[in-house]
């Protein structure tokens, strides 16, 4: 059993880490290629992409973890009839977007193709996440990881070839395209393979039930992701230099390296701490729960000692400028390790409406900053008002749940 648990855990790390970590390390290779004005130009299309890939499908995935509790003898129907669900409401998504593309094309500043392709990679984002989701809590790490192998691999050999097709003003789209083809295919042979399992139709409890649990999870990802990327599209709009948005999303993707780490943690951790709330064994869960702050505090301190010779490797001089950043984004990342004990509580609890509130209340104090502080600061403005964001996202969510606590 301890074997068991031990090779699923590794297995997830080493999937999340895989696929955001191949990224991180071939970031060298795509700042040369495409120089810090095309960077940043992919940087924003990417952040569009992942604001969009939270409304599709409406966040159902995040019903599968407390689901396979819910509906224990019919899981795999109830898998396949959201999963279906998901993908119709996407493209109702995707259909809206084509009808409205060329308002849409005119606020972003993007033709026709670029709009069409952002929906399409969303939607592809959506039912790989939704499948890894499954994968991680039926603890099928083995399928997870090759997912993962599979998506690292390809769209970085994709996307340094097509980079060399496009002439140098556009090569950024080289890259956009190396990115959003593997994920289609992608996307396509895992929809299959697990709707074929348990073919099934619409349910209706299954759809109100995802629905109960995602919808709220829209606006809670929307809100991360307000914190995650807003920064950067508001530094387009208050004409913030390409070139210094290039620069921020470099250091921004440097310090993405723990949140990768942390995402990976999480999602080893999250399986097991449901099967311990689930039978109530709280002194195992506290003992857990201090190894576990320990460990992501003794890693978060040695990124931080190593950072600053890593961002000589990692970018040229042109860089470098944006390197004492590096501290204030940490700190930030900090506060979102904490913040997971909280809302992981919450969210087994069922209690996805206050995860959403607080999220979209962080996410609105995150707009409010960047709006006060990037016009003065510019790059160093988007990183203070991201960290005080997550500060007090930890901290309201941790206040909310010590009143759960106190209530049960």
């Amino acid at each position: 059993m301890v074997k068991s648990i031990n090779k699923i855990t590794i297995l997830n790390i080493a999937s999340t880490i895989l696929l955001q970590g191949i990224a991180f390390f071939t970031i060298p290779i795509f700042t040369k290629m495409l120089g810090a004005e095309q960077y940043g130009i992919y940087s924003v299309f990417n952040s569009w992409v992942a604001i969009l890939t939270c409304i599709m499908g409406f966040s159902i995935g995040s019903s599968l973890g407390t689901g396979r509790y819910e509906f224990k003898d019919t899981y795999y129907s109830f898998r396949s009839s959201i999963l279906l669900f998901g993908t119709l409401i996407s493209i109702v998504i995707i259909s809206i977007g084509i009808i409205f593309i060329e308002p849409i094309s005119t606020y972003l500043k993007y033709s026709y193709e670029l709009v069409f392709l952002m929906l399409l990679s969303a939607f592809a984002h959506f039912v790989v996440n939704f499948i890894q989701s499954a994968c991680i809590y039926e603890k099928r790490a083995e399928l997870n990881f090759a997912i993962s192998v599979i998506l690292s691999v390809v769209t970085v050999v994709l996307s340094i070839i097509l980079i060399n097709q496009f002439a140098k003003e556009n090569r950024f789209m080289g890259r956009i395209y190396g990115m959003t083809v593997p994920y289609i295919f992608i996307a396509i042979i895992v929809w299959l393979l697990f709707f074929l399992k348990k073919p099934t139709s619409l349910h209706r409890n299954y759809c109100k039930y995802s629905l109960m649990m995602g919808f709220p999870i829209v606006f809670h990802s929307l809100s991360q992701n307000v914190l995650s990327q807003s920064d950067r599209v508001m530094m387009q709009s208050f004409a913030i230099s390409n070139a210094e948005i290039g620069i921020y999303s470099l250091f921004y993707s440097l310090v993405a390296v723990m949140n990768t780490i942390l995402g990976a943690l999480n999602n080893s951790w999250c399986p097991f701490y449901y099967d311990d709330l689930d039978s109530k064994n709280w002194k195992k869960l506290k003992y857990k729960c201090r190894n576990y702050i320990e460990l992501f505090t003794v890693i978060i301190i040695g990124f931080l000692l190593l950072s600053r010779e890593v961002s000589y490797l990692l970018a040229d001089s042109e860089y470098w400028e944006g390197i004492n950043i590096i501290p204030i984004l940490v700190l930030g990342v900090f506060f979102t390790f904490m913040y997971q004990f909280p809302v992981n509580f919450e969210f087994f609890h069922k209690k996805t409406q206050i995860i959403a509130m607080g999220t979209v209340g962080s996410g609105i104090l995150n707009i409010l900053l960047n709006a006060i502080m990037i016009p003065k600061w510019g790059m160093y403005g988007a990183a203070i008002a991201t960290t005080i964001s997550y500060g007090t996202l930890f901290l309201v969510h941790y206040i909310i749940v010590t009143h759960m606590k106190e209530e049960k």
